[in-house]
């Protein structure tokens, strides 16, 4: 399921297209089901669990032939690997570390899938929210950087993330552009000839 549904997609880029209003910068607001799949975590998961098997199989039940020993751990790793799947589960079992750099991958991917580079004075800012993950990453394009550097975004980031966490997060993004078009209307002042140059659309994708 979408993140945002139609009501709050609306909201969203209605908050988008107020903010361009003031500001010469383009804001793109990306939603993404998950960074990645992480089979990594999921096949751990399953190995743990036919490990485990097989060691109460022997423990509970040394009777056991060999086969069925094996039959138990292949139960259990299927089991392991599927309950794996469920995002609260996949959720757990991943590293911090890995979850982050997936996303702030996931982020790049799309500061190029959707050409947040390609305004006239390298002004776009690409919000990515990463649902499985809880995690946001906000880039700013070469002109932006130079003014606001990763660190001054971290205040929104949280701001989103615990938006999310109190199913209010189309509410955590609102309140983040309009903090964010605050900032950018100071350094990047709307221009007589200001075109919008990228669509308030709100990308969803379920990959």
């Amino acid at each position: 399921m979408a993140l945002f549904d139609e009501a709050a997609r609306k909201r969203i880029e209605d908050a988008i297209a107020t903010n361009e209003q003031r500001t010469a910068a383009e804001l793109v607001v990306v939603s993404v089901q998950r960074s990645d799949s992480y089979p990594e975590a999921r096949f751990a998961t399953a190995l743990f669990c036919a490990v485990l098997a097989g060691v109460l199989g022997h423990t509970f039940w040394p009777q056991l032939r060999v086969v069925e020993v094996l039959w138990l751990e292949e139960a259990a790793a299927l089991f392991g690997f599927l309950v794996s799947g469920v995002p609260l589960v996949l959720r757990l079992i991943t590293p911090a570390k890995r979850a982050h750099g997936m996303v702030e991958r996931r982020a790049r991917e799309a500061f190029l899938e959707h050409s947040v580079f390609a305004t006239r004075d390298r002004t776009g800012v690409l919000i990515l929210v990463s649902e499985l993950e809880r995690r946001v990453v906000i880039l700013g394009d070469k002109a932006i950087h130079e003014r606001i550097e990763a660190s001054g975004w971290q205040a929104h980031v949280q701001r989103i993330v615990t938006g999310i966490q109190q199913g209010r997060a189309a509410e955590g993004v609102c309140e983040v552009l309009n903090a964010i078009g605050e900032v950018l209307r100071t350094h990047f002042p709307v221009r007589a000839d200001d075109t919008n140059e990228l669509s308030n659309t709100v990308r969803q994708s379920d990959a």
